[in-house]
Order: structure tokens, then sequence, then C-alpha cells
């Protein structure tokens, strides 16, 4: 976890930072800040599990929530990121990813898991770098199927 800054802005003249959360459980408000935009994704699901045939059952990837937040300089907000589904076994419905909160923003459901025995439409996508983090599906019996990614939550605020 670590902050990007970024040019000042020509109106106002305040620098912009950036911190993406990935793990951890509090964030403290800088010095000066008295609203941030948060940006929350849930976990993404793991994929279903393959039965013989070469259909792909994606999992589907985690909610993305928006918020603008007030805040008191120096206060703690709790927050929690949303796991990853874990990946199926051969002929299971994929797993669900866990759910991403931030105290004082509403929460980032995590996504469901794929199918078994039929397709799915969902994004093959790992990872919480992407939008999309739904675990990919087993192909070939007796394949299992990969994990979803885990959610995450961006921090935006001026100084």
């Amino acid at each position: 976890m670590g902050s990007t800054v970024f040019p000042a802005p020509s109106a106002g003249g305040k620098t912009e930072y950036k911190t993406t959360l990935t793990s951890g459980t509090s964030w403290t408000v800088p010095a000066g800040v008295t609203y941030v935009n948060v940006c929350l994704m849930g976990g993404g699901g793991s994929g279903g599990g393959d039965n013989a045939n070469s259909i792909d059952h994606n999992g589907y990837p985690g909610a993305v929530i928006f918020s603008t937040l007030a805040t008191t300089p120096g206060t703690s907000i709790a927050y929690s990121i949303g796991a990853g589904g874990s990946g199926a076994s051969v002929n299971a419905q994929g797993n669900p990813g866990g759910t991403t909160t931030f105290t004082g923003a509403a929460s980032a459901s995590g996504g469901n898991g794929g199918n078994t025995g039929s397709g799915s439409n969902a994004t093959s996508a790992t990872g919480a770098s992407s939008a999309n983090n739904g675990g990919v599906g087993g192909y070939f019996y007796p394949n299992n199927t990969g994990a979803g990614g885990a959610g995450k939550i961006d921090i935006e605020y001026w100084v």
C-alpha cells in the first residue's frame, strides 16, 4: 500500500494523492483531508468445474462501488478487503468472492462463482488490478478451476 502523488491541479493549488488498499484493516485520514473519493471492488468468484466438455465456466467479477465521503483528519477508518473465491473442483459450482467494505461507504459484494455444466458470460481475467476479477473455469476434465482475484479499495484525496 502506498500513495502516488500527481501534479497539483491548476485551480485550488492542492496536490492529488491516490492510495490503493489491498491488505490491512484500517486507514488513517491524512492531515488537511476533509473528504475522500473511494472505489471499492468485491472479490471475484472462482470458475466453475468442467464436466468433461470444453465449455468455459468463468467466475463473475466483484461489484464496483464509488463513494465520496466527508472525513476528519487523523481519524482511523476501518475496512476489509474481499478475498477471491477459492478454486472449485471438477464438476462443482465455483465459489463466491468476499465483500469489500470501507466504513461510511456502501459495501461491494463479491462475484458469484461460475456455473458447472453450462457456459457463463463472465470475463476470464484474474487479479484485482483489473475491473474484471473473476476466476477462470476449468477447460477439460479433470481440471480444477481458477480462484477469483481479491478485491481492493482505491482512495483519492487532495492536500
